[in-house]
C-alpha cells in the first residue's frame, strides 16, 4: 500500500511553488505547508513501522524527511529519463 497517493501530482504542485534553485529543506517545508494531512500520514506510517519491528530488525521505511527527498529524487530521475526518450 502506498504511503502517499498521487505523488507526482503533489510533487509538481510543490515544485511550482519553489524558486528554480531550491533546497531539499525548502521542498520538504513547502510539502508540509501544502499537504499537512499527507505529512501526518507519512509520519504516522513511519512511527507504525518503527513500533512494529522486531528487536534488531531494520525499519524499511526511511525517516519522513528522507522519504520525501527520495520520492522527489525518483520523480526528477523519471522526468529526466522521459525527456531523453
Amino acid at each position: 500500500m502506498a504511503v502517499l497517493h498521487r505523488k507526482e501530482e503533489k510533487i509538481e504542485v510543490v515544485l511550482s511553488k519553489l524558486p528554480k534553485e531550491y533546497t531539499d529543506k525548502q521542498f520538504v517545508d513547502t510539502f508540509i505547508q501544502l499537504y499537512s494531512k499527507d505529512w501526518g500520514k507519512i509520519k504516522a506510517n513511519y512511527i507504525k513501522h518503527s513500533q512494529d519491528k522486531l528487536e534488531g530488525a531494520i525499519i524499511k521505511m526511511p525517516k519522513p524527511e528522507l522519504y520525501l527527498k527520495n520520492i522527489l529524487t525518483v520523480y526528477l530521475e523519471n522526468l529526466k529519463n522521459d525527456n531523453l526518450s
